[in-house]
């Protein structure tokens, strides 16, 4: 399963430290994910797992989530809260991007219903199992 993260931010949200904090919290959870992933197979119609962390202040973006089943692309823009990022420590941010993580995978499933009512129930027990996997990644390295 290929895995590809990165993030948008504001300086109203994060500081420099705060935004170091951010790019190396999303790494260790992307390269986590990466090396667990690598090897097994998921038969979802998705060529890569892609999403991109938002951490900005009222004003900044807000979440996308997009899917193309013709090019079985996703392109999901997720909020974590700035403020419980900021006050927590490396563990602690590394659980709210794998919170993220997990939510992406609700809502692919969710943009699965409402674009292909029909699919095949296989997709979704894959996508149970993919989440159920991550889940239990998230739990050993956080």
């Amino acid at each position: 399963m290929q895995v590809w993260m990165s993030s948008e931010s504001g300086r109203d949200a994060l500081n420099e430290e705060q935004f170091q904090q951010l790019n190396v919290a999303r790494n260790n959870v992307e390269n986590i994910l990466k090396s667990r992933l690598e090897y097994k197979t998921y038969d979802i119609p998705l060529e890569s797992w892609d999403c991109i962390t938002i951490m900005m202040g009222p004003k900044g973006f807000e979440e996308r989530v997009m899917y193309s089943f013709k090019k079985k692309i996703m392109d999901f823009r997720l909020k974590i809260n700035y403020e419980k990022f900021n006050s927590t420590d490396d563990l602690g941010r590394q659980k709210l991007i794998f919170e993220m993580m997990l939510r992406s995978l609700d809502l692919l499933k969710i943009k699965f219903e409402k674009v292909r009512p029909k699919l095949d129930e296989k997709v979704y027990e894959e996508l149970d199992r993919l989440k159920k996997d991550v889940l239990d990644i998230s739990k050993i390295d956080s």
